[in-house]
C-alpha cells in the first residue's frame, strides 16, 4: 500500500529528526525541493523575480515564437 504524505518541519532540526525517524522505520521517501523557496531564497533572485512579474503585468514582455527559441 502506498500513502503519499507531505511533512513540513518547521526547521533543519526538525527535518533532521525525522529523516532519522523514517531512517530508522525503514520508510521510503524523497526528499523535494519546492522551487519557490530556492527562487526566493536570495535578495537578488527576489529582486529580480519581482522586477519581472511587475513588467508583465505592465505588458512590458517581448513574445518569441517557439520556432525562433534556437535561431
Amino acid at each position: 500500500m502506498n500513502v503519499i504524505m507531505k511533512i513540513y518541519p518547521v526547521d533543519k532540526d526538525q527535518e533532521k529528526v525525522i529523516r532519522m525517524f523514517l531512517d530508522a522505520l525503514h520508510v521510503n521517501y524523497e526528499p523535494t525541493v519546492d522551487e519557490s523557496d530556492y527562487l526566493l531564497s536570495s535578495e537578488a533572485n527576489k529582486e529580480h523575480l519581482s522586477r519581472s512579474i511587475r513588467q508583465e503585468r505592465e505588458g512590458n514582455v517581448h513574445t518569441v515564437a517557439l520556432d525562433d527559441i534556437w535561431k
